[in-house]
């Protein structure tokens, strides 16, 4: 039989011997409905009206990573929605009502109505139902008949095209010509292609007179007949509009590749040579643009060297079938093998012209085949759709999304610069997971400003509350002004959004001129008789350590049989966090040395946990969950999950926490656990004081450092790690690489507590995240290990006099960190203290690998703002 060129969609590669029995068409993997969506959807200005049930507009809604100056409407989803009565009598009068209400909302230049399976297999006249609101209306109303089952999505974007020429294309005249107006066919916008490309064209002089479709208005589309030249970027899709444009209306038209360098350059030269008898001099222009952009993008990619060699597995469809190929060889990448499925005989052809006529072209792919020839050609990475990413993630392969769904532009020289660097993210965020990146020491800078300009730090007795607060039934005293206790303990509510139970001594002038030992003596008094509280905790301020009270004494005299902590916490000395190191410290004095040291012997299931100031409540819990699920009994010094929220009722003392009893009976603990870089000394201080082993963890909030948490708690236990860590672990590692390609290469400043940012700086680089600077309160003895590119020791101001001098793509400080976020435009993350407007922050996970997940879905979601 003979066979129109076209026609090789349906007759090639029929395999009637295949396992199906059936033709698979070289069309693409989606269905005409889809194909014809893809090209018309694109223009912004037009509404577009599925007629039919709810799965073809509900599955293919904001699906595609087209972008738009024109208009909005191609990301407004319309549907008839029809059900099983519409079947049975028929829907034409709800699509002609559709249509009516489709106009009064999107106010549209023009609507495409789109016939899907069902209205085609039941007979609706689309056709029909158009004509008659175009005449009711006024507005052109087009039919789209192009049903799923009429063939791949190849030949819905052909109907498509047929849709253009039969009632768009040559319905109006534009206002103005030009020796150089060009349209360019087959072009979608994806992720803003035509962004990187127009202004090429400007600058060669060359203009754009009609997109069909990406980026494109109707009106535009309308006139694409008075072009001087076609370039015909898919040909897989539109061929049929060029050809036509050339037969109708005399418009030479060239096929072209905007991917890479030597493409993009061909490009130029081919439009130019086309319109050279327009304007003599276009061909000089054109020149002059390709010699600055090569020279300049060659200097730019000397950093991407090291990608010269690697290997790369291809799988697409269209254009970028043989066009990304070019793309990767001007990047020195050797491409292995091919996935011809989606791909068309001709494309097949450029593909031989470009690799040789022994080109690695593969059809029978799939996932299986995918991995095999990964493993058998030595691929350093997938370049494929998105569908194939996750794949990609469960083999831990380097993937790199050039379909639809991507996020990124490629085409053009600057696209060609984005290409490598996603390709050079991907294989060193795989690079990183193989290796633990050594430790970095940095030296900790310090601003010199002898003022504090909206302050990042808190006083030491803050820290010393907080950490008291995981004390059950502990009762606190502030020694210093009233306002010291007041305001503390208004910050600390607002914070834990619970009620926060802080005594003070309430110094007055002639307390502070005659000496105040009277009045903390009364106060302990007091607190013991109305309070009955297990321990009290006397934290001072630096009013009371300026006036050098002798503390110790004042609280023997005071002859109370309540256990005290003293714990000096003068507000000229340190931050929260020293002073909460202090009061763990103090807390550590209660435990009781064993009896007999001879026969000693330590409890094999009892542990000690020290969570740094940096957990939340959450974290805490957490932590003590997964050490119970090892069969440990842990006591958590201080125990401040009862901070989550979960107290019930006030309490004039701390409900919740570890027992003071308990406290003082846990010498005979196995191992110490320290959860934070700053619980370093207070284990030291177990060990010394009764013998018990330590292990500190700087950061428990990135993937290995949880891996080492689990493997640990395997040899104290003697117990394997239960199925459903095995399990978090999986989903987190997935879920790291899936949102690698979020994090890569973005820059993100961090303002908190140096132990806070030890950790968010752990868990950020191994994304690929570069933390420009981290701005901490107060410089601790592991403030130079911060992975950051700086270490400032400053405040709020700091942060944001170095954020406006390079902005960041994140801001990630505590609540006041928030206003200078807001002056700079920087979207911002909430964390750290205090925290007044991030919801459940003090019940949130940032441990282990269900909470390591959680952060980095978090941040994720603040970077895409």
């Amino acid at each position: 039989m003979s066979v129109k060129r076209d026609e090789q969609l349906f007759v090639h590669s029929c395999r009637t011997d295949s396992a199906q029995g059936v033709c698979r068409t070289r069309g693409g993997e989606s269905c005409a409905f889809d194909g014809a969506m893809i090209v018309l959807q694109c223009i912004a200005d037009c509404a577009h009206l599925v007629h039919g049930p709810i799965a073809c507009a509900g599955n293919s809604y904001e699906s595609r990573g087209t972008l738009s100056h024109k208009g909005i409407l191609h990301r407004r989803s319309y549907t008839t929605d029809i059900g099983e009565l519409d079947i049975v009598y028929g829907a034409e009068q709800r699509l002609f009502k559709a249509i009516e209400l489709t106009i009064a909302d999107a106010r549209p230049q023009a609507v495409f109505v789109y016939a899907t399976c069902v209205t085609g297999l039941i007979g609706e006249d689309v056709r029909s139902v158009c004509r008659r609101a175009t005449e009711s209306f006024g507005i052109p109303v087009i039919p789209v008949e192009a049903p799923g089952f009429v063939g791949p999505k190849n030949l819905g974007n052909r109907i498509a095209g047929d849709v253009l020429l039969e009632f768009v294309i040559g319905t109006q005249e534009p206002p103005l010509q030009t020796p150089t107006d060009i349209v360019l066919v087959g072009e979608y916008n994806i992720a803003g292609d035509l962004d990187l490309v127009e202004p090429l064209f400007h600058r060669a002089g060359i203009r754009i007179l009609s997109r069909i479709t990406g980026n494109a208005s109707y009106s535009e589309v309308c006139q694409a007949h008075r072009a001087r030249a076609t370039g015909v970027v898919c040909g897989r899709a539109l061929i049929n509009v060029a050809r036509e444009l050339e037969v109708r209306y005399g418009i030479p038209f060239r096929e072209i590749s905007f991917y890479g360098r030597t493409e993009m350059s061909r490009a130029l030269r081919s439009m130019a040579e086309m319109l050279v008898v327009h304007d003599p001099a276009v061909i000089e222009r054109v020149e002059s643009v390709i010699r600055d952009e090569e020279a300049s993008l060659q200097e730019e990619l000397r950093r991407y060297d090291h990608l010269k060699g690697k290997r790369a597995v291809l799988y697409t469809g269209g254009v970028k079938s043989w066009s990304i190929i070019q793309a990767l060889m001007d990047l020195g990448i050797e491409v292995v093998a091919v996935g011809t499925k989606k791909s068309t005989y001709e494309d097949e052809e450029k593909m031989k012209a470009i690799l040789g006529p022994d080109a690695p072209l593969y059809e029978n792919i799939s996932p299986a085949m995918i991995r095999k020839l990964i493993r058998e050609e030595g691929a350093d990475m997938l370049i494929a759709g998105g569908r194939n990413l996750y794949l990609a993630i469960k083999e831990g392969i380097p993937f790199v999304d050039v379909n639809q769904e991507r996020h990124l532009p490629y085409a053009g020289y600057a696209g060609l610069l984005n290409l490598a660097g996603e390709i050079s993210q991907s294989i060193q965020y795989y690079e990183r997971e193989k290796r633990a990146n050594a430790p970095i020491k940095r030296e900790v800078e310090k601003d010199l400003r002898p003022v504090l300009i909206n302050p990042l730090k808190h006083s030491m007795s803050i820290g010393a509350a907080i950490a008291f607060q995981g004390i059950d039934r502990a009762s606190v005293v502030m020694h210093g002004a009233q306002g010291c206790n007041f305001l503390g303990k208004v910050l600390l509510t607002a914070h834990f959004k619970d009620p926060v139970s802080l005594n003070g001594t309430k110094l007055f002038v002639e307390d502070v001129v005659m000496g105040g030992a009277d009045r903390l003596r009364d106060t302990l008094r007091e607190t013991e008789s109305k309070e009955r509280p297990d321990l009290i905790a006397v934290v001072t301020s630096g009013l009371a350590e300026v006036r050098g009270e002798d503390i110790v004494l004042e609280i023997r005299e005071a002859g109370i049989s309540t256990p005290v902590v003293h714990v000096p916490t003068p507000d000229y000395s340190g931050g929260l966090e020293e002073g909460y190191v202090a009061a763990v410290l103090g807390l550590l004095g209660l435990i009781e040395p064993v009896a007999d040291e001879q026969s000693f012997e330590h409890a094999s299931r009892k542990i000690i946990l020290l969570p740094g100031s940096s957990l939340t409540p959450g974290d805490v819990n957490e932590l003590q969950l997964i050490c119970e699920d090892f069969g440990l009994n842990p006591v958590c010094i201080p125990d401040t999950s009862c901070l989550d929220g979960s107290r019930a009722g006030h309490s004039p003392v701390s409900v919740g926490g570890v027992a003071v009893s308990e406290l003082i009976g846990c010498a005979d603990a196995s191992f110490t656990i320290a959860a934070g870089a700053s619980m370093a000394p207070a284990a030291e201080r177990l060990l010394e004081r009764h013998r018990i082993p330590f292990e500190v963890f700087a950061c428990l909030s990135n993937l290995n450092e949880s891996d080492r948490l689990f493997t640990l708690l395997e040899r104290i236990s003697g117990r394997p790690t239960p199925s459903r860590y095995e399990r978090q672990r999986r989903v987190l590692r997935d879920g790291m690489r899936d949102m690698a390609v979020r994090f890569g290469r973005k820059r993100v400043m961090l303002a908190m507590d140096a132990e806070r940012a030890f950790q968010l700086a752990a868990l950020l680089r191994p994304m690929g995240a570069c933390v420009e600077a981290a701005i901490i309160p107060v410089a601790t003895d592991y403030a130079c290990m911060i992975d950051a590119e700086r270490v400032i020791v400053g405040d709020l101001a700091t942060l944001e006099e170095r954020a406006r001098l390079s902005p960041p793509d994140l801001i990630i400080a505590n609540s006041h960190g928030r206003q200078a976020a807001e002056r700079l435009s920087v979207p911002v993350f909430e964390w750290g203290f205090p925290a007044f407007e991030q919801p459940g922050f003090n019940s949130s996970v940032s441990i282990g690998y269900r909470g390591v997940m959680d952060m980095l879905c978090r941040i994720a979601g603040q970077l895409a703002h």
